[in-house]
């Protein structure tokens, strides 16, 4: 069976001045109808049941999860503070072998657009049960580039599939990449041997815990004895191992701890308008393209000689523009930020001097 498990912990910086530390962007509309965490819950429960559907987030902000979604206590995994995908998928793995030792997980994060739905929910119970055929493969889903974004990062795939679902190719992996300058991300586009690295994986929760001893051995030691804790229903002692852990364990990204060591590493090239929504820039490009507007504003916009702009405020304020083009535009209740859109990704560098400026409560 596949389980679905959504990343939502995480402060969102480059989301600033929306997303801060106690509401997180997660939890945010970003002028839609849905947040971030209940769009990517509602798109997962049109395939899978609720009752397995994993949501893993920290202690700080459980309660405005817990009010974003209707979800069962033993649904919420929860981490004492955030110590990156590693061990938060780690985590989810334990919760998935409890309830089902041959389990695949299906790994997502809260903030990813996925415009086609539908063809995208098909696509990965598909691979899911291509891989509980074929354990031995960490399976990941790779977003066509539609243009040369400096932000994600990269997988280099082989060019000969090494197997087939119906119409659907799989690759092995050739190498990671960075995050990559502007005239290598436009030299990627062109080769079409390059996917954006879209950080949602498949693959089987038994076969995960086999990795991880060999390549992670003291996560896996606290990992194994947090199942046992699950299996004997001892709370006393999953809460106290799982203290240690995070307590004991370095942060690490399961990329760098995990996959850039696995000789098999699957990839499927999938071709959806997906975009990690980020930063601003990936917001007014998810807005576009849904909307097909010259410019996105959640407030009443008028405008001359003006395009590609996103202008967000929390007043309800006008927003009136003349020749502007690519500009993000938000205002909340303490923060006027402006900036332009190519460089949506520096936000964290700005919010360095808040800090030095002892600005904290901006933040």
């Amino acid at each position: 069976m596949i389980y679905p498990v959504i990343l939502a912990g995480g402060s969102g910086t480059r989301l600033w001045p929306v997303s801060t530390k106690n509401a997180p962007k997660q939890v945010q509309a970003f002028g839609d109808q849905k947040t971030l965490l209940q769009a990517t819950y509602t798109r997962l429960a049109k395939k899978f049941s609720v009752q397995d559907i994993l949501i893993v987030t920290t202690e700080d902000i459980k309660d405005l999860i817990s009010a974003q979604v209707a979800l069962q206590t033993q649904n919420l995994v929860l981490e004492p503070k955030g110590k990156n995908t590693a061990i938060a998928i780690g985590l989810a793995v334990v919760h998935i072998l409890h309830r089902d030792p041959e389990g695949v997980a299906l790994i997502s994060s809260s903030d990813a657009f996925i415009a086609e739905e539908d063809k995208y929910l098909s696509l990965v119970e598909k691979i899911g049960t291509w891989t509980a055929q074929h354990p031995e493969n960490f399976v990941l889903l790779g977003a066509r580039p539609l243009y040369p974004e400096t932000g994600y990062g990269y997988i280099h795939f082989k060019k000969e599939p090494i197997d087939q679902i119906a119409d659907i190719d799989l690759f092995a992996v050739n190498q990671f990449k960075e995050k990559p300058n502007l005239s290598t991300a436009e030299n990627y586009l062109v080769s079409g041997e390059y996917l954006w690295n879209t950080g949602m994986f498949i693959f089987s929760a038994k076969q995960f815990m086999l990795w991880y001893q060999e390549f992670l051995p003291e996560v896996f030691a606290y990992l194994e004895k947090l199942l046992a804790a699950l299996d004997t229903h001892n709370q006393a002692d999953y809460d106290k191992i799982l203290a240690e852990l995070y307590q004991n364990v370095e942060s690490s990204s399961i990329d760098y701890a995990l996959l850039e060591k696995l000789a098999s590493v699957v990839v499927v090239p999938v071709d959806l308008t997906w975009a990690d929504v980020g930063h601003w820039r990936a917001v007014r490009d998810m807005r576009l393209n849904k909307e097909d507007a010259a410019n996105v504003s959640n407030v009443s916009h008028i405008g001359l000689d003006s395009q590609d702009n996103l202008l967000y405020s929390s007043s309800g304020k006008i927003v009136a523009t003349l020749g502007v083009k690519d500009l993000i535009l938000v205002e909340t209740e303490k923060v006027i930020f402006l900036c332009a859109a190519d460089r949506a990704q520096e936000v964290k560098q700005l919010l360095e001097i808040f800090k030095e400026k002892g600005l904290e409560d901006y933040l």
